[in-house]
């Protein structure tokens, strides 16, 4: 398999250095390097899925929500820190990514996340998640991103919402229609620049 941001210990050169990036109201700042996945700038997929969840989610109080494939941390320090009710789980399979998003937990000074190195496609997962958020590894084929889906199911509660930013270019259709096959239901929250947000809820 060859090196990139999906790979468990990627072998590519350290070339660390920080990025600033403005997220729904507020200015972070990240470490990052190469073999993690948008190393340059938070992408806009990622921006869309923070703005989104975050504008729907205003009066949450309290839950437990559940990021796959974290990378450098971008989206859960984000929603973490600015939905300070939630208790927030980012899962990551590529060591290096995870150790940035522990340094940017820090920097960013965000408490109530907890970061976890494991592989998203087989993690055991169990329904104890209101929320699981995702900007999939498209780069890692159709079969794992739909596995993601299917994850997601797994590790939500009853009436628990799974939320996909994905773009039309590269697969939104299909994906949809899949969130659909799997949960029964889905909804297109948003479309901007050629990205979907999409919306699915595990019925009782």
């Amino acid at each position: 398999m060859s090196d990139h941001y999906y790979s468990h210990q990627p072998q590519s050169d350290h070339n660390e250095r920080y990025i600033e990036a403005f997220l729904s109201s507020k200015n972070y700042q990240f470490a990052t390097d190469s073999g993690v996945f948008s190393k340059g700038k938070v992408d806009f997929g990622s921006r869309l899925l923070i703005e989104n969840f975050i504008k729907h989610n205003q009066s949450i109080n309290s839950g437990q929500l559940l990021e796959l494939g974290a990378g450098y941390g971008p989206i859960s320090i984000a929603i973490a820190d600015q939905l300070q009710s939630l208790q927030v789980v980012g899962m990551e399979v590529n060591e290096r990514a995870l150790g940035l998003a522990k340094e940017n937990m820090r920097l960013n000074q965000v408490t109530n996340l907890d970061l976890i190195q494991a592989d998203v496609v087989i993690h055991n997962f169990k329904p104890v998640y209101d929320y699981v958020l995702t900007n999939p590894p498209i780069r890692a084929g159709k079969a794992v991103i739909q596995k993601f889906v299917t994850q997601a199911y797994q590790a939500l509660k009853e009436e628990g919402k799974l939320w996909v930013v994905i773009q039309k270019k590269q697969g939104a259709p299909s994906m949809k229609k899949f969130m659909e096959e799997t949960f029964n239901n889905v909804n297109e929250i948003d479309r901007s620049k050629g990205y979907w947000i999409l919306q699915s809820i595990k019925p009782l």
